[in-house]
């Protein structure tokens, strides 16, 4: 089960269906997700996002650097620019249900 934090329709729709997309963390948290997802730029609870025991993976603007670094002190597994993160989007979700 993968859990999304991402508000976008127009992001959403490259999920092929593969995602449950949530609004908070508390959400997140309830589905027992094996991987989370968080659009670090449309977020304002990044830090609330760190399930543990669950990878997290974050993406964002290539030019916050602030913002990725904040995302990485608070425990996510990976942090991309929001480009190589939608290059890479199939191969994280074949790996996610490979895992489960």
């Amino acid at each position: 089960m993968i859990a999304a934090h991402v508000p976008n329709l127009f992001d959403r729709s490259r999920f092929g269906g593969q995602a449950t997309f949530v609004e908070s963390p508390s959400e997140a948290a309830a589905c027992k997700p094996r991987l989370v997802i968080v659009d670090l730029d449309r977020c304002d609870d990044p830090e609330g996002f760190r399930i543990p025991d669950t990878t997290v993976i974050g993406f964002g603007p290539h030019v916050d650097s602030a913002l990725h670094a904040r995302a990485m002190a608070a425990g996510y597994h990976e942090v991309l620019p929001r480009s190589v993160f939608f290059r890479r989007l199939p191969e994280l979700l074949a790996a996610s249900v490979e895992s489960g």
